[in-house]
């Protein structure tokens, strides 16, 4: 073998190792993405769920009759309560995997405005309360069913 065979095989050599290094640190890479979009979702998701506990709370407090406890102001609940869900609807993605969790909120969003109307009529509807609160819980358990979906635990 000649010295220009000695370097040019060397030279090939490096070159085959640098571009298998390259390849597993674009693989590492690829991972390292991935579990950051998994993150975000589970961060996403723990404060969606975070606002609707908040929002139950509040949903708690509603008047479901003409008497009402001193201190409450139904207005403001309402008002309260719509900006939880503002903020969990703004957060899930309409056409991503939560979508679901959208709908569900879609529906309290309605019983939510069913509520306000009875409520302004002087008739508020402890019906709409009811399952206004059974459709929040039910935005809750499937958000912690998907965290620990993404999380490996389910």
């Amino acid at each position: 073998m000649t010295t220009d065979s000695v370097i040019t095989l060397t030279g090939t050599i490096v070159t085959l190792l640098g571009m298998s290094v390259a390849i597993r640190q674009a693989s590492q890479a690829r991972n390292y993405k991935n579990q950051i979009k998994f993150d975000i979702r589970k961060i996403n998701l723990s404060g969606v769920i975070e606002r609707l506990k908040r929002s139950q709370d509040e949903i708690r407090k509603l008047p479901t009759s003409t008497s009402i406890p001193r201190g409450i102001k139904a207005n403001e609940l309402i008002l309260n309560i719509r900006s939880h869900f503002d903020f969990s609807l703004g957060i899930l993605d309409a056409s991503g995997p939560e979508k679901d969790i959208r709908l569900i909120l879609g529906e309290a969003q309605q019983k939510l405005n069913s509520y306000e109307t009875s409520w302004n009529n002087k008739n508020p509807s402890a019906e709409n309360v009811f399952e206004l609160q059974a459709l929040i819980q039910d935005a809750v358990s499937q958000a912690n069913s998907r965290i620990y979906l993404l999380e490996g635990k389910a």
